[in-house]
C-alpha cells in the first residue's frame, strides 16, 4: 500500500475529492493526446461500454436468468391521465438513446444498435374491485421484475400500469442494468414528472438536447484506455494491489455446484440516529468518511467470521466521470475490489486508517474498468464465482422513497428487489432517519438464519466500536456476553458422565469380563480362535515376564509386535504389569523409531520373534501362544489416573509428540461407545487399525470390555479389499470402523452381518451414507483427536447428504465448544475452533510442558471435575441449525491426507535437514480421483558432490523416505524461489501442481474436432504456438469476453449451439470438443427422428398425418 494512498486516506472528503479529480485529469492528459468526450455519429451501431459488456456477459453466462433487472414500483395517487403518462414515458425513452437500443452480438462481442422510431407499449391490468388485489399485485410485480430481457431482440425496458382504484395506480417500470444505474433513477424521476406535467397540460416539453449520449461515453471510455500506456500502467497497479489475493467468502450453508442458482432474498435492519451520529463523529475524528468507517467495521466482522486477515470485498461506484454525463441515463457503475489486511492487534481507529488507505489505493486506480482489471490479474476462473470477490459492501448514501408531484398526481418511487443475487452476499448501507443495513444473499448458498445472524453480528460490531474506538480488533465480540455463555452451555453438553467407568482401570475391567465369559471367543485371527480365559492367561504370563525383567508401576513399555493375538495379549500384559504401552510400528523407518524410543525414555520393549529395534533395550517376548495352565494373577497396581498408553503423532517442530492417555479415559470411552453402538457379547468387531493409530483402542478395548469377539485382519487382508471382504463375510463381522477411502472398494451388499459401520479421521462424501445404510445398518461418523481418546462426538448418519456429513454432538460426559482465538463462543454458523472437555481429554504431551500449556487450558465453562481441562483441537467447525457440528478443516497448518493427520512442519524440518535444502514448504494438493497428496516445494543450494547427487526431486524424496513414515513422504518439487504474497508469506495458491499429480507437458489435438478448434479459433485468438487441449483457457491468457468469442465461433464453425456456462465449466479444448460432439449427436438423433416421421406421413391420410403431428406437439395430451 503506497504512502500516497495513506496520506490521501487522512484528508477530509472535500479536499480528497478535489485532489483526486486533479489527479485523474493529469493522468488522462499526460499520456499521449487528450481524449475529449463529445457527441458523434456512430452509424447504425457502436461498441458497448465496458460496463455493458460485463452485464451482457453475465446474462450470457446465466442462460436466460434475470440477474440484472432493475425494477421500480411507482405509486400514482390522484386523477391519472393515462395518455399523458404514456407520452411522458416515451419522451424519456426517446431522449436517451440507451433506452431505445438493443445489444446485438457480432463475432462474440456486444454492440449497441438504436431501434428507429421505437415506441414503448404500456401493458395494463385492472385490479380495482378485486378482493385479493394486494396478492395479485405482489404476484404481478414479482413476475414483471423477474422476467428476463432478450437484449438482442429489442430495447431493455418495459412498463406495466396497474389500476387499483380510480385515483390509485402503480406503474411497474423494469429496465436492464445495461441501461440503468442508481443515478438514472433521479434523472428518470425528474424527466418523467416534468414530461407528465407538460403532457397533462396539453403542452410539449421542450427539454434541452443532451450534450452527449451514452454511446458517446462508451466510445470515449474505450478511446482513453485501449492501446494506451495509461491503461497498461493501471493494469500493472492492479496486479500489485491484488497479488496473491483470495476472495473472502462467508462459508455457505449449501454446497456450491452446477445447480446453484442466482436467486436472492433481502433482509433489512435499521439502527438509530444516535449510533449514526457516533459513527459520524468517529469518521470526522479520523478525517475520513462514514462509508470508510462502516467498511472498517465490516472488515472487522469478516476477520472474525471467516478467520482471515486478508479481507477482499467489492464495492460499487456509480459516479459519472464527466460533467456532461450528469443528466445521461445509463450504466456507469464500476465495481471496485477493496483489499485490507486486518490483524487482531490493531485498534479500531487504526483499522479505520488502514481501510481508508486501501479504499484510496483502489479508487485512485478505478478508471480501469472491472473486466480489464480481471484480465490484468488473471484469477483462477470459476463459473460459479465472481472473479475477484464474492461479497459486496456498498454505501448508497441517503436512500428511501423518491417523491414528486405533477398535475395533481403524487409520484412515489420505490426500487424493488428483483429476486436475483448478484453476489454471494451484498451489504448495502444507507442513511434514512438512522442507519439502514440491507443484506441481499444467494438463497442457493445460505439459509435465512445465517444471513440474519451475520446482519445481527454487524450491528453488534458497530455498537462496540462506536462505544470504544480504541478497542482492539481481536477484542471485538460477535455475540453479547450473556447470550454467548448461555449458548455455549446449552449446546456443549453431551450427557452425564459414567461414574463407574470413570473410576476403574482397563486391567480390572478386562479381568471382570474374562471371569464372566471365560469360554467366549475373544480373538479371531485367520483360523486361530482364542477365548477370554486363554487371552487372560496369556496376558498374565506376559505381565509376569515384564515384572521379572524389571518393569515397575508407571513404566513405559514399547510394544513392537506384528498383527495378531500376541499384540492384543501384549497390550493387556503391559497394563496388568502396572505399566503403560507405547506402540511401535515394526515397519517404521529406524530413525523415527529411534526418536520415539529416546523421547519416551524406554528401557523395556515387548517384541515378537520378527521384531528388530534400532537401539539396545531390555527385550521381553510375547510368546507364540497362550499358556495351557493357569497363571496366577498379579496384584493390580494401576489406578484410574495412571497412564494406559502414549501414542505418538506428527509434531510441528519436526519431532513427534507423545499423547498421554489415562486408564479412566479409555474405560469411560469404551463403555460409552459400547452403549452408543449397542455392542454386546454376540458382536464381532473388526480389528483393522494398527496399534499406532488410536482407532485400535476403540476396536480392542470396547470389544473386550463388552464381551464381544475381536476379528483381527491380517496384513494381506488390510492391503487387499477382496481378501478383507472375504474375512468380514466368513467371520460374520457385525461392527467395523474403516477408512472412508476403503468403503467404495468393498461390496456392502456382500456383508449381510455388518450392522454398524463407523468412519472417522477424515471427511468423506455424503453418498457413502446412502450406499452403506441398506436395511437396518447404522452408519456413524465419529470425530476425535488422539488427545481426546479416540472420539468425542458422534453422528448417526441417515439418508443422503449434499456435502460431507456433520460430525454430530458430544458423547456423554463430554463438552464441545466452538470458540474464537480468545476462547469466546461464536454464534451458530460461524466457524470457530473446536475445543473439547471431558473424561477423554489427555493428560498432555510427554515431556513437552510448553506444548501442553499451549493446547490444554482451564475450562471456563466447566460443569464438573471431569470437564475442568479444555483441549484446543485446532480443528475448524461450526454449529449447524439442528445442533450438530460441521467439520470444516484445520485452524493451523496441520493437514489430513488419506486419513492421517500430518504436521507440515515435521516434514519441512526433515527436508531442511538436508545440507542442500534452503527452504521447504509442505501443502496438500489435489490429485486424481478427488484424493489429496502431500507435496513439498523446496529451494536448494548445491553443496559439493553429495548435493549434486541427491538434491533433485527424486533424491530428496528418497532422503525423506528414510526418515519418515510412508504416509508422510511427499512428492517433491524443486523451485528457484518460493512465491510470496505482498505480506511476505508463502503464496500457497501460486505453487505449481507437481508433475506427478498432473499430466506431463501439453496435450496435442487428438481428433479432427480438437484440431479445428485449435487451428481456426484458439490459435488466432490467443496466438498459441503449442496448443494444449487440456490447458485452461483462462490460465493461458483468455478473458471473459474472449470466451464469448470462442463460443460464437464454435457455433459458426460447427453449426451447433452451446451455452457459455458449459464452456466455463470446463474451459479447455477437450471440453469444447466434448460439447461439440454431444451437440452433433443430439442433432443427428433429432434429424433421424424427423426423417422417420416424414416416412410415416408419406403413407398416411391427411387426417392420420394431422393426428400424428398433434401427438408430437402435445405428447401428454391436450
Amino acid at each position: 500500500m503506497s504512502d500516497l494512498a495513506e496520506r490521501l486516506g487522512r484528508l477530509p472528503q472535500g479536499q480528497r475529492s478535489r485532489l483526486l479529480g486533479r489527479m485523474r485529469n493529469q493522468m488522462t492528459a499526460g499520456v499521449g493526446r487528450r481524449i475529449e468526450l463529445k457527441r458523434a455519429d456512430h452509424g447504425p451501431r457502436s461498441r458497448s461500454s465496458f460496463q455493458q459488456e460485463q452485464m451482457w456477459f453475465v446474462d450470457k453466462l446465466g442462460a436466460g436468468k434475470a440477474r440484472n433487472n432493475i425494477a421500480l414500483a411507482i405509486g400514482l395517487g390522484g386523477p391519472l391521465d393515462r395518455a399523458a403518462l404514456h407520452e411522458a414515458l416515451n419522451a424519456v425513452v426517446a431522449r436517451h438513446q440507451v433506452l431505445h437500443s438493443k445489444l446485438v452480438e457480432i463475432d462474440g462481442v456486444p454492440w449497441q444498435e438504436p431501434v428507429p422510431s421505437f415506441v414503448l407499449g404500456v401493458q395494463s391490468t385492472d385490479l380495482a374491485g378485486s378482493e385479493d388485489a394486494d396478492r395479485e399485485l405482489a404476484e404481478l410485480t414479482a413476475s414483471c421484475a423477474a422476467a428476463p430481457f432478450d437484449l438482442a431482440a429489442g430495447p431493455p425496458v418495459r412498463a406495466h400500469l396497474v389500476r387499483l382504484a380510480p385515483e390509485h395506480h402503480v406503474l411497474l417500470w423494469v429496465v436492464h442494468h445495461v441501461a440503468w444505474d442508481p443515478g438514472s433513477t433521479r434523472i428518470f424521476t425528474e424527466e418523467l414528472t416534468a414530461g407528465y406535467a407538460a403532457a397533462a397540460a396539453g403542452k410539449r416539453l421542450e427539454a434541452p438536447r443532451l450534450a452527449v449520449e451514452y454511446a458517446d461515453f462508451a466510445a470515449w471510455q474505450r478511446a482513453k484506455l485501449e492501446n494506451d500506456e495509461h491503461g497498461r500502467a493501471l493494469a500493472t497497479k492492479w496486479r500489485q494491489i491484488l497479488a496473491g489475493a483470495v476472495a473472502t467468502e462467508v462459508l455457505p450453508d449449501h454446497p456450491r455446484g452446477p445447480e446453484t442458482r442466482g436467486d436472492g432474498r433481502g433482509l433489512k435492519l435499521t439502527l438509530d440516529q444516535k449510533l449514526l451520529d457516533r459513527l459520524t463523529e468517529l469518521a470526522d475524528a479520523n478525517s475520513t468518511t462514514v462509508f470508510t468507517t462502516l467498511l472498517a467495521a465490516f472488515n472487522a466482522l469478516l476477520r472474525h467470521w471467516t478467520r482471515t486477515e486478508d479481507v477482499v470485498v467489492g464495492t460499487a461506484s456509480a459516479s459519472r466521470p464527466h460533467p456532461d454525463l450528469e443528466q445521461v441515463i445509463g450504466c456507469f457503475v464500476q465495481m471496485i475490489t477493496l483489499r485490507t489486511e486486518v490483524t487482531d492487534q490493531l485498534t479500531f481507529r487504526e483499522l479505520v486508517t488502514r481501510t481508508a488507505a486501501s479504499v484510496m489505493d483502489s479508487f485512485t486506480n478505478s478508471e480501469l474498468p472491472f473486466e480489464q482489471v480481471v484480465e490484468a490479474v488473471r484469477p483462477v476462473r470459476d463459473p460459479l464465482r465472481h472473479p475477484l470477490f464474492q461479497i459486496e459492501f456498498t454505501s448508497l448514501g441517503r436512500w428511501g422513497t423518491h417523491r414528486a408531484q405533477a398535475a395533481d398526481v403524487d409520484f412515489t418511487m420505490d426500487q424493488l428487489h428483483d429476486g436475483a443475487a448478484k453476489f454471494d452476499m451484498s451489504f448495502l448501507v444507507g442513511e434514512n432517519d438512522g442507519l439502514e443495513l440491507s443484506l441481499e444473499y444467494n438463497t442457493s448458498l445460505y439459509r435465512h438464519g445465517t444471513a440474519s445472524a451475520l446482519l445481527g453480528a454487524f450491528r453488534q460490531v458497530l455498537e462496540q466500536v462506536a462505544e470504544n474506538p480504541d478497542l482492539q480488533v481481536g477484542d471485538i465480540s460477535l455475540v453479547e456476553e450473556p447470550a454467548a455463555s448461555r449458548h455455549a452451555r446449552e449446546l456443549s453438553r453431551g450427557g452425564p458422565v459414567d461414574e463407574a467407568a470413570w473410576t476403574t482401570t482397563l486391567d480390572r475391567a478386562f479381568r471382570e469380563r474374562a471371569t464372566i465369559h471365560p469360554d467366549a471367543v475373544a480373538v479371531r485371527h485367520g483360523s486361530t480362535r482364542l477365548d477370554y480365559a486363554a487371552l487372560d492367561r496369556w496376558s498374565e504370563a506376559i505381565a509376569h515376564r515384564l515384572r521379572d525383567r524389571g518393569v515397575r508401576h508407571g513404566d513405559p513399555v514399547a510394544v513392537c509386535v506384528s498383527r495378531g493375538p500376541a499384540a492384543v495379549a501384549g497390550v493387556l500384559g503391559v497394563l496388568k504389569a502396572g505399566a503403560h504401552y507405547i506402540p511401535i510400528d515394526p515397519a517404521a523407518p529406524a530413525e523415527r523409531t529411534r526418536t520415539v524410543l529416546a523421547d519416551a525414555r524406554i528401557r523395556h520393549a515387548l517384541v515378537d520373534e520378527s521384531a528388530q529395534l534400532p537401539v539396545p533395550l531390555e527385550l521381553v517376548t510375547t510368546g507364540t501362544a497362550a499358556p495351557v495352565r493357569e497363571v496366577p494373577s498379579l496384584a493390580p497396581t494401576a489406578t484410574p489416573g495412571d497412564l494406559a498408553y502414549v501414542l505418538y503423532t506428527s509434531g510441528s517442530s519436526g519431532t513427534p509428540k507423545g499423547v498421554m492417555i489415562e486408564h479412566r479415559s479409555v474405560t469411560h470411552f469404551s463403555r460409552t461407545i459400547a452403549k452408543a453402538y449397542e455392542i454386546r457379547a454376540e458382536d464381532r468387531v473388526l480389528q483393522f487399525a494398527p496399534l499406532t493409530f488410536d482407532v485400535s483402542v476403540f476396536e480392542i478395548f470396547t470389544t473386550l470390555l463388552a464381551g464381544g469377539s475381536l476379528v483381527i485382519a491380517t496384513d494381506d487382508e488390510r492391503r487387499d479389499p477382496a481378501l478383507l471382504q472375504t474375512r468380514m463375510r466368513e467371520d460374520a463381522v457385525t461392527v467395523a470402523e474403516l477408512p472412508p477411502a476403503l468403503l467404495p472398494l468393498l461390496d456392502q451388499a456382500g456383508l449381510p452381518d455388518l450392522r454398524l459401520v463407523s468412519v472417522g479421521g477424515e471427511a468423506f462424501p455424503g453418498r457413502l451414507v446412502a450406499e452403506w445404510t441398506a436395511g437396518e445398518r447404522r452408519f456413524v461418523n465419529g470425530y476425535g483427536p488422539t488427545e481426546a481418546t479416540v472420539a468425542v462426538t458422534l453422528m448417526d448418519c441417515t439418508g443422503s447428504y449434499d456435502r460431507n456429513p456433520p460430525i454430530g454432538r458430544p458423547m456423554p460426559g463430554h463438552q464441545a465448544f466452538v470458540l474464537d482465538e480468545r476462547l469466546r463462543p461464536v454464534p451458530p454458523g460461524v466457524p470457530g475452533e473446536l475445543c473439547v472437555a471431558g473424561p477423554g481429554v489427555a493428560r498432555g504431551y510427554l515431556g513437552r510442558p510448553d506444548l501442553t500449556a499451549d493446547r490444554f487450558a482451564d475450562n471456563p465453562y466447566a460443569d464438573g471435575p471431569e470437564t475442568e481441562r479444555l483441549y484446543r483441537t485446532g480443528d475448524l467447525v461450526r454449529w449447524l441449525p439442528g445442533g450438530n457440528l460441521d467439520f470444516l478443516g484445520r485452524t493451523d497448518r496441520q493437514l489430513k491426507v488419506r486419513g492421517h493427520r500430518i504436521e507440515p512442519g515435521e516434514v519441512e524440518s526433515v527436508l531442511t535437514g538436508h545440507p542442500s535444502v534452503q527452504q521447504a514448504v509442505v501443502v496438500a494438493q489435489p490429485a486424481a480421483g478427488g484424493e489429496r497428496m502431500l507435496a513439498a516445494y523446496v529451494t536448494v543450494e548445491q553443496v559439493g558432490s553429495y548435493a549434486s547427487e541427491v538434491a533433485d526431486a527424486e533424491g530428496l524424496r528418497a532422503y525423506a523416505a528414510g526418515r519418515l513414515p510412508g504416509y508422510m513422504v511427499p512428492v517433491v518439487v524443486v523451485l528457484d524461489e518460493l512465491p510470496l504474497t505482498p505480506h511476505g508469506k508463502v503464496d500457497t495458491a501460486a505453487l505449481p501442481q507437481p508433475t506427478e499429480l498432473s499430466a506431463e507437458g501439453g496435450t496435442a489435438p487428438r481428433d479432427a474436432i480438437e484440431e479445428q478448434i485449435c487451428r481456426d479459433i484458439l490459435t488466432p485468438l490467443l496466438e498459441w504456438q503449442n496448443p494444449d487441449v487440456e490447458g485452461d483457457f483462462f490460465a493461458l491468457g483468455g478473458s471473459s469476453l474472449q470466451a464469448t468469442i470462442v463460443v460464437s465461433r464454435v457455433r459458426a464453425l460447427f453449426g451447433i449451439d452451446i451455452a457459455l456456462a458449459d464452456f466455463f465449466g470446463r474451459p479447455t479444448v477437450s471440453g469444447l470438443a466434448e460439447l461439440v460432439r454431444a451437440a452433433k449427436a443430439e442433432a443427428a438423433g433429432e434429424q433421424d427422428r424427423l426423417l422417420a416421421v416424414f416416412e410415416q406421413i408419406e403413407n398416411m391420410s391427411d387426417d392420420e398425418a394431422a393426428a400424428l403431428l398433434g401427438s408430437l406437439q402435445h405428447p401428454d395430451g391436450p
